[in-house]
């Protein structure tokens, strides 16, 4: 009887949990049906017409595009490789340790990696924008009379998406979840009417269909394969949110919700098409009447969902990065008890937001926007294949034919788009990949400011050995200090420079060496390890994973308690150095200095990242030139 009371619980628990993923996960993905169709059928017509067998052979390429490339390649697969429940592209470089390398081949992959990164940047400012802008263009069915109020009504709309992300991902899934169940059940429905009144539409699950029409349309293949994409743009942000609620509630609720209304949705949209080619709006003209309004309000809160999706994988890499070491430190936020991953950065949701708002107005329209869209995306799709295989070939024991078989597979459908895509560079797709590129120069600005800074700090710095001695000799304070460290190899600049600016030490002096490492997380068991240097050193090791925001007093104080170390008295010692660039710009190197130096005087402080108290922290700092 408790057993079947405990699996009972289990089933409603991961019921549940599916219906939250529908609210976080597929919300980029689930919208798609208002917009993906219409621009694959657009770009197959002729003279503004689009013939059945071109209606059909669109309708194959998606159906083909979600089965082979979500399901497939992402659900299957991708989804497998992950750190410790965390994915996304960065995941995947520390999979590799290639952030660690030097080789060139690492450097290559490295490369590689932070290029995908930084596009999903430039996708998270498009997806939000094309989302809210294709939803609230149904007014030009429902009521057409207020078509002026396309643009102004997606601006609110876009504003209160960026003011929600404040309540992070686990009340936003428990509220939108239902909702996006509800969309999900809408679709499905809608769909499933329009194909009773045109079955022969079902003949488009035939990929002979899609292959027919790109061998003959030539000419437009490349544009029909870019729409084509639309319908699959998704898959990256699903990837990138495996940490919030784990690969089995992913791929539950894609297999067994997810996919089969969307397919329902799309061929509904196509019985529209053969029955009326000169359909403007698919989505919502399959929409009983009676149900248009409805449904509109429907689709402008998935559209906030959808939003939800790319946002979410936005602030767990850019919190990846940052741990990673090639994003300065911003004000992260934990907005869970329950889950380290849910995390909310207010830097990188606005400056998204800002732009998302100024690409809609400069736009005005989803078919415009729909030119741009894609690119950024296409090319991190691209680069995650790349980096999985050689995971897969590391860590995997599969046979390596196996291994290139599954890239050869994912590369085949991955380069096409991509190509596809690239056709939409004069068309606005200059804009994604230009946000992409501003990312990347930061990541390597400030990968590249902190080499510098940290071997000019090596070459002030001591042993960790030699601490004992040259503190023999300085006047003791009596009282606890802690002083805090990177790297367990030297000594705190911080303690360095006491001891020579004032000739003092305290009893005790705590070296307190924090790392992060190449894990999502340390369990609270493994964080702090206790060592005792001399009478009146002791070392303290703390480590974290790049997905846990580090609160050093809540971790540090208890560990020296439980050595008898007072800590009401505590003092905390850091240093912060001030970066200063050359005066003249003589190379490429001059101004990636000049752009560290300002993210550095912009990043968190120490006291703020280390969560440490403000009126017993002390900052050591020097001018330091790079």
């Amino acid at each position: 009887m408790a057993v079947n009371e405990a699996e009972t619980r289990l089933e409603r628990a991961t019921a549940w949990a599916a219906v939250g993923a529908l609210g976080v996960v597929f919300g980029d993905i689930g919208t798609s049906p208002l917009y993906a169709l219409q621009e694959g059928v657009r770009a197959a017509s002729v003279g503004g017409n689009a013939a059945p067998a071109a209606i059909l052979g669109v309708l194959s390429l998606v159906t083909w595009a979600l089965i082979l490339v979500v399901t497939v390649k992402y659900v299957t697969f991708i989804l497998r490789a992950d750190n410790d429940g965390e994915g996304g592209i960065l995941a995947l470089v520390t999979l590799l340790r290639v952030h660690q390398g030097r080789r060139r081949g690492q450097l290559i992959l490295l490369g590689l990696g932070l290029t995908g990164a930084a596009m999903l940047f430039g996708d998270g400012v498009l997806t939000p924008a094309i989302s809210v802008l294709s939803a609230m263009e149904g007014i030009r069915v429902v009521a057409p009379s207020f078509d002026r109020f396309i643009v102004p009504a997606t601006v609110v709309v876009l504003l209160a998406v960026f003011v929600l992300q404040r309540l992070g991902t686990a009340p936003i899934a428990r509220f939108f979840g239902p909702i996006m169940l509800l969309w999900f059940a809408a679709l499905g429905l809608f769909g499933a009417l329009a194909i009773a009144g045109q079955p022969g539409i079902l003949a488009a699950v035939n990929p002979a269909h899609g292959i027919s029409l790109l061998v003959s349309e030539p000419g437009r293949a490349l544009a029909i394969m870019g729409s084509i994409f639309l319908a699959v743009t998704g898959g990256e942000a699903l990837y990138a949110d495996l940490g919030q609620f784990g690969r089995r509630t992913i791929r539950n609720a894609w297999t067994m919700i997810a996919l089969p209304a969307l397919l329902m949705n799309y061929y509904g949209q196509g019985a529209l098409f053969l029955s009326s080619p000169d359909v403007r709006h698919p989505f919502f003209e399959i929409v009983p009447a009676p149900f248009g309004l409805p449904m509109l309000v429907l689709a402008t809160l998935a559209t906030i969902i959808a939003s939800q999706a790319i946002l979410t994988g936005a602030f767990s890499l850019a919190n990846q990065a940052v741990e990673l070491g090639f994003l300065p430190p911003m004000r992260v936020r934990n907005t869970s008890a329950h889950n380290e991953s849910d995390v909310y950065i207010g830097r990188v949701n606005w400056l998204i937001g800002i732009l998302a708002i100024a690409v809609v107005v400069s736009f005005g329209s989803s078919e415009r926007l729909a030119s741009a869209y894609g690119i950024a995306v296409a090319l991190a799709m691209v680069t995650t294949t790349v980096l999985f295989v050689f995971e897969m070939g590391r860590a995997w024991r599969v046979p390596r034919w196996l291994v290139f078989a599954v890239g050869a597979l994912f590369l085949s459908l991955d380069l096409p788009f991509a190509t596809a895509n690239l056709t939409k560079l004069l068309d606005g797709g200059l804009l994604p990949l230009s946000i992409g590129g501003v990312v990347l120069l930061v990541m390597w600005a400030w990968r590249h400011g902190l080499k510098r800074l940290r071997s000019g700090s090596r070459l002030a710095s001591m042993p960790m050995k030699e601490l004992p001695g040259r503190l023999a000799g300085s006047r003791r304070l009596p009282r606890p200090a802690v002083f805090i460290t990177r790297t367990g190899e030297t000594a705190p600049l911080s303690l360095v420079r006491m001891r020579k600016l004032a000739d003092v030490s305290f009893s005790p002096s705590i070296v307190c060496v924090v790392r992060q490492v190449d894990k999502p997380r340390v369990p609270d068991g493994d964080r702090a390890h206790f060592t005792r240097i001399a009478e009146d050193i002791v070392r303290v090791d703390i480590g974290f994973g790049y997905m846990q925001r580090l609160n050093l007093p809540s971790v540090l104080v208890p560990v020296l308690r439980a050595h008898q170390i007072p800590c009401d008295d505590l003092i905390y010692f850091t240093a912060m150095d001030r970066a200063v660039p050359s005066d003249t710009i003589r190379s490429w190197s001059d101004i990636l200095d000049r752009l560290f130096t300002f993210l550095f005087d912009t990043a968190e402080r120490p006291v703020d990242r280390f969560g440490l108290p403000e009126t017993r922290t002390v900052s050591f700092g020097t001018s330091r030139h790079i």
